[in-house]
């Protein structure tokens, strides 16, 4: 008993496989502003909650949180690079969203094509496994972490 595969059009592999990446690129952007947003309004809004005359809770404890959550963010946005994934992804998807058209409209080499299914089916993948490699350099590495955690710097 195997896994049966349910066979789909090129058409269909390439919108199926652009709409995967466009929700990863999605997802990292959206993280990227969230993070940055939280750097933002901790640093900005910190010292001025120091300096107000309130009590311990709101010169103190807040302040301290909201600059906990900046550092915080910041180590997830070197670590993960969101924003660089972002960028890897969106780009990919740009790219598949060009082969659909030269596929829809039958222009460069899908209007010579003896099959162009296959055409637009093979390049998709190769873009896809090409993507892969691309964004692997972006994942934190166990050593990297073990590094950070023990705070240790680049020699």
């Amino acid at each position: 008993m195997g896994i049966e595969k349910e066979i789909i059009s090129a058409l269909d592999y390439a919108e199926k496989t652009k709409k995967g990446i466009e929700e990863k690129a999605d997802e990292n952007k959206s993280l990227s502003t969230r993070l940055f947003l939280i750097i933002l309004i901790s640093t900005v809004i910190s010292p001025i909650l120091i300096l107000l005359p309130f009590g311990d809770v709101y010169s103190k404890y807040l302040p301290a949180l909201m600059t906990a959550s900046a550092a915080l963010a910041s180590y997830w946005l070197q670590l993960r690079k969101p924003q660089d994934r972002w960028v890897i992804y969106r780009g990919a998807q740009r790219e598949i969203e060009y082969q659909i058209d030269q596929y829809n409209f039958g222009n460069d080499e899908y209007g010579k094509a003896d099959d162009k299914e296959k055409l637009l089916a093979d390049r998709v993948s190769k873009r896809a496994l090409q993507l892969h490699y691309e964004w692997v350099p972006f994942a934190p590495k166990a050593e990297e972490i073990e590094k950070l955690l023990k705070g240790e710097k680049d020699k």
